[in-house]
Order: C-alpha cells, then sequence, then structure tokens
C-alpha cells in the first residue's frame, strides 16, 4: 500500500527552493545560500521591492528609470545598466512572468539560481566551473555593483559567510541554514568579466576612529553617459568642507537593503543616491564611500546635503528591531562620536537627525519624504551611547523633549505594502507617542496636509508621519488636561498621552519663537532671493512649503542659518561658476514644526523665550 506523501513543513519551504534550484542548474548550494545572505539576509520582504530596486530573497533588480530621474534632477540624461533589471533577465531564463518572480519565493530563488548560472556559463565558455572558487568572477558580476572594488567586496563577503556557515530564521518564520564549507581559495581573477577595466579612482584612508573595523569602497563620481559628461552624474558633489560649507549634523538612515547591495547600488552613478558612511548590521563593520569633505546625495534634500554627513545602517525599517543590533548601535555612535568631534557638531536631537526628520526642499515633493531609521530604531539608546542622555526631571512647563521608556512601549503598528492589505507589525519596543486631536484615546489621530491632503485623520501606517512624536524631538507645551499634555505640532494642539510627566521630560533652556504676524511661511530650504545669484547659475524654484505657522503658536527653534546655496556640476565639466557659495542677506530659523523640520525666516518671528 502507497504511503501518503508528507506535507512539507512550512517553515522550511525557503531551504527546499534553495536546494532545488541549486540541483536544478548546477549551482553549489551552500553557494547559492551564501550569496543570497549576504544579498538579502534571506529575507523576500513579502514580494516588496527595496530601497536600492531588487525583489526577493535573490534582489532581483528592476528600477523604474523616470522615478530616479524624478527623484535625482542631476541625472539629466536616463543612462541605464544591466545592474538596474536583472529581474527580467532572470525571469527569461526560467520562463516565467517577471511579476510572479517578484513575489513568489520559489521562483525567485529559481531565477536568481539560474542567472547565476548563466554568468558562470558566459565566463566559462559555456561550462560551469568545476570549482566551489571558481564561482567567485559570476559573484563578482551578480553583485549589481558596476565598479571591481565594491564587486570584489561582495563576493569576498559571500565566500567569508561561505566559510563559516549560516543559520536564522527569517522574518517570515523561515529557517533556512546551510554548513560551513572550509579552505575554499576563491579565484579573485576578474579577466573576461565586466568589471576588469571598471574602477573607480582609490579613494582615501576611512574618516574613521581607529578602535572601528573601518574601510573605504569609492561611491560613484562619474558621468551616467560617459560619452557625454553634460547629460548627468551620480552620486554625490565635490566640495572642501567645512572651508567652504559648513557642517552642522549628521542624518541617521537605514539602508532598505543589505550592507552589501547598499555599497553596490552606491557604485552605480545611475542610482542617483549615495551616503557617507554604511555600517553593517551582525559586526557593525563600517565602509566610508564619499570622503567627508564631499556632499553625498543622502538625504533626499539640497539643504540638508549641504551641511550633513549620512550615515546608513543595514536594515528595514519595517523589521528594525532584528537589524538594529547592539555592535551596530556601538559602531555608529562611536564614529558619530568621533565626527561631531572633528566638525564641533553638538550631540543633541537638533544636530543627531534621522532621515525622517528631514523636510523636502520643495512643497511638491513634501509628504512623500523618507521615514527611516523608523519607529524601532532606540534613540534613547544611541543618545546615551553619544554622551548625551535624553533625562531630566519629570513634566515641563514649556518646552518637553519626548522620551517614551522605549522598552515598554509597544503602539499598535501596521504595514501597507502597494497593492496589498495592511498588516499588524509585531509588537515590539518604539521610539513614538501617537498624537491626537483631543485629550483622550479615542480621538482621531492627527493629519497633516502633505500626508493626508483629503483631510483624512492619521493612521497607524508605519510611513504616515503626521501623528507620530519622536524621541529626542522637543517641542513647546501648548496645554496640559489631567494625564494629557497638547505640543504646538503642524500648527495644532496635538494631544498625547503623558501621565505624571511620564513620556517627557522639561527642556525650558530650549529657544522659542513666535510669529510676528498671522500664517507666517515655512520654507524647505535656506536659500538666497533669486536676485543674489550671480550670472550663469540659475536659482532653485523656491517656494514655500504648504505648512504656515499661526500667529499665536510657539514653536523649539533651532541655530539660525544664513542664506546659502552650493553650486556644483560635474567636475569634468567646464562650468566657471562650480563650486560656487551663494550667500544671501537673509537669515533662516529652523524650527521643530511636526515630524520634520522646516525654515521660517528670522524677520517673520520673535522670541518666546
Amino acid at each position: 500500500m502507497t504511503q501518503p506523501a508528507l506535507a512539507e513543513d512550512p517553515n522550511t519551504v525557503e531551504q527546499h527552493a534553495f536546494e532545488s534550484a541549486a540541483a536544478e542548474f548546477g549551482v553549489p548550494a551552500p553557494l547559492l545560500m551564501a550569496t543570497s545572505f549576504q544579498l538579502t539576509r534571506w529575507e523576500d520582504h513579502n514580494g516588496q521591492q527595496s530601497k536600492a530596486g531588487g525583489y526577493g530573497p535573490m534582489h532581483l533588480t528592476d528600477l523604474d528609470l523616470e522615478q530616479l530621474r524624478s527623484e535625482h534632477p542631476k541625472l539629466v540624461k536616463l543612462a541605464d545598466h544591466p545592474t538596474l533589471h536583472t529581474l527580467d533577465e532572470a525571469a527569461n531564463l526560467v520562463h516565467v512572468d517577471p511579476e510572479q518572480v517578484k513575489g513568489d519565493l520559489t521562483q525567485n530563488i529559481r531565477a536568481g539560481a539560474a542567472l547565476l548560472a548563466a554568468r558562470a556559463e558566459a565566463l566559462g565558455g559555456g561550462a560551469l566551473p568545476n570549482t566551489i572558487g571558481g564561482w567567485y568572477p559570476a559573484i563578482a558580476e551578480l553583485s549589481g555593483s558596476p565598479q571591481a572594488s565594491g564587486a570584489q567586496s561582495f563576493a569576498d563577503s559571500v565566500y567569508d559567510v561561505l566559510g563559516q556557515g549560516r543559520a536564522r530564521t527569517t522574518s517570515t518564520g523561515q529557517q533556512v541554514a546551510f554548513a560551513k564549507i572550509p579552505a575554499v581559495v576563491p579565484n579573485r581573477d576578474l579577466t573576461g568579466t565586466r568589471l576588469e577595466n571598471i574602477e573607480a579612482a582609490p579613494g582615501p584612508e576611512p574618516e574613521c576612529p581607529a578602535t572601528l573595523d573601518c574601510q573605504y569602497i569609492p561611491a560613484a563620481y562619474v558621468p551616467t553617459d560617459p560619452q557625454d559628461p553634460t547629460g548627468g552624474y551620480g552620486n554625490y558633489d565635490t566640495a572642501n568642507r567645512p572651508d567652504d560649507v559648513r557642517i552642522d549634523s549628521i542624518v541617521i538612515h537605514d539602508t532598505e537593503t543589505s550592507y552589501q547591495e547598499a555599497i553596490s547600488v552606491f557604485q552605480n552613478p545611475a542610482h542617483g543616491a549615495a551616503s557617507h558612511y554604511v555600517i553593517r548590521s551582525s559586526d557593525g563593520q563600517v565602509t566610508q564611500m564619499v570622503p567627508t569633505k564631499d556632499m553625498a546625495w543622502h538625504a533626499g534634500s539640497w539643504d540638508r546635503n549641504m551641511h550633513s554627513i549620512g550615515i546608513e545602517h543595514e536594515g528595514w525599517a519595517a523589521e528594525g528591531g532584528t537589524w538594529y543590533t547592539e555592535q551596530m548601535y556601538r559602531s555608529s555612535a562611536e564614529l558619530v562620536r568621533y565626527l561631531a568631534d572633528e566638525y564641533d557638531i553638538p550631540l543633541d536631537r537638533a544636530h543627531i537627525l534621522g532621515h525622517d526628520d528631514v523636510s523636502a526642499d520643495k512643497p511638491e515633493q513634501a509628504g512623500g519624504e523618507h521615514y527611516d531609521p523608523g519607529p524601532y530604531w532606540d534613540w534613547a539608546h544611541y543618545m546615551d551611547l553619544l554622551g548625551a542622555p535624553l533625562d531630566g526631571d519629570a513634566g515641563g512647563d514649556s518646552v518637553v523633549t519626548i522620551v517614551p521608556k522605549f522598552d515598554t512601549n509597544e503602539p499598535p503598528i501596521t504595514s501597507c505594502p502597494a497593492d496589498e492589505p495592511c498588516v499588524d507589525l509585531p509588537a515590539q519596543p518604539a521610539n513614538f507617542l501617537y498624537l491626537h486631536t483631543e485629550p483622550r484615546d479615542d480621538a482621531p489621530l492627527l493629519s497633516s496636509p502633505t500626508v493626508h491632503p483629503d483631510g483624512s485623520p492619521g493612521t497607524t501606517k508605519i510611513d504616515d508621519w503626521s501623528d507620530k512624536a519622536v524621541t529626542g524631538r522637543q517641542y513647546a507645551v501648548a496645554e496640559r488636561a489631567g494625564d494629557w499634555l497638547a505640543i504646538w505640532y503642524d500648527a495644532k494642539k496635538a494631544w498625547l498621552r503623558d501621565p505624571g510627566g511620564t513620556n517627557t521630560t522639561p527642556a525650558d533652556d530650549a529657544e522659542l519663537v513666535t510669529p510676528v504676524r498671522d500664517q507666517i511661511p515655512t520654507y524647505g530650504m535656506a536659500a538666497p532671493d533669486p536676485s543674489e545669484y550671480p550670472a550663469g547659475i540659475t536659482p532653485p524654484n523656491l517656494k514655500p512649503l504648504q505648512y504656515t505657522v499661526p500667529v499665536g503658536q510657539v514653536y523649539v527653534a533651532g541655530d539660525p542659518a544664513e542664506a546659502g546655496y552650493y553650486y556644483a556640476v560635474y567636475d569634468g565639466v567646464n562650468d566657471p561658476n562650480n563650486h560656487t557659495l551663494v550667500v544671501g542677506s537673509e537669515v533662516y530659523v529652523p524650527i521643530s514644526y511636526n515630524h520634520r523640520w522646516v525654515y521660517v525666516k528670522e524677520s517673520d518671528v520673535k522670541s518666546a523665550s
């Protein structure tokens, strides 16, 4: 009598998919798994696209060039690159619709294995390598980096993991593992690959504390079209900071992709973005990619890019608790202390920013800003590591710092992927307090005109920043009512639970400002007036943001900023105005307006301290 087949363990589907795909396409299973581990840590992110444009455990890419162009105006011409479109190539190899490969874990792994095998066969004259070490050049090509340094860094990391073995349970409960394969000697010769003659100029020694594990791999600074340097370039602008432009802040990001993949995409000028540093989750290793004197394109704001240093942390905001390790926190804090000392940056939350604190430069971009490092980044612990604890006595009469107890603060948070139903994220410690329209739990959550242009209430969505006050941010007190506190936020009274002052601490030494007239405008840039630009430099189209400040309201103010705009183009273009700092006569004041900082003109406000 035939025995019925045993049902597959739902928690080992991914393990079996790797083993099956490896056998089907002739790829050593541990090598395929090590490659995927370094691409995505075996996460599929429910079929959603990573910030680097990849899908599934094999991070198969499909980037929209028009979207890249809209997000990065210096990509004047839409240069293309094969690393931006591996999804279609891989899907064709397995004869599966690319849409299915995006979201079907098994088909994604099959397609990725087929792509790796195709790369190896192309390099081997139609034959697969006969040793595990012989797969090195194909893995380097699969890295996504168009530069040899980044591709070799990725391939080296795959072979390091191969020699150690790995076992991990993914965020969706998949149990994946492979045993270590010791003494593998990789063939690091890239002759015959598309990488052998592609390399950036050698970078400098990394700007890091001597005690950190720190390396330098250069980000792209090349035209997107080598035949036309006027047609756009990436992924940063050269400068001579702080001699020409002050550095006054550090912006904390998460990668929304793996450490190695972030390094790879920052080496591709068509990506249109890079940060100064990237930090690995597992051990806190630091890779510098842009000199701090230069302006990396990291903040989605030219105003903030001009004045800041960007640090990417490996991880996904919606899974932050599993990615933000103690090793990462400590490495990051040590690096930030070093940079703050070097550039005289105050260690407070007005200068150590999250990407979610940064406003768009222009009104048409407002509401679509990033929200990383997200709700699961432990700002209180991080500021402790920086030697700048967010402590104080309970309560506060005029200004408070938001300080919910991270370990016990577990508000409901939902994730709503595009074209998918919303799901509740697992309960875990978070760094924010919800804001209500009235002092009661059943009152609607606060709304913002940029996030909810239809006027609907705020939501518990992870990317809805209209109704969240984050740890370390300071706000002026508007009113108290029992266990509730109202702060001035987004031109409204925003109510948060604060029984006995347990969720706030006083900050009564903060500078406060209030409008001298009703409905003063706010700005995303502290830019000069158009009349103050020299001939040959087109002024940015500076318009007020959608936000205004009513008379009678009070906001925490940052350091006054002289209007300034740094004009930069690719150094290979003959532009006599390149590297010109335009200084204006206006003085702007940053204010803690809502979830983000915005500017007001100093002439439009007066002190309320």
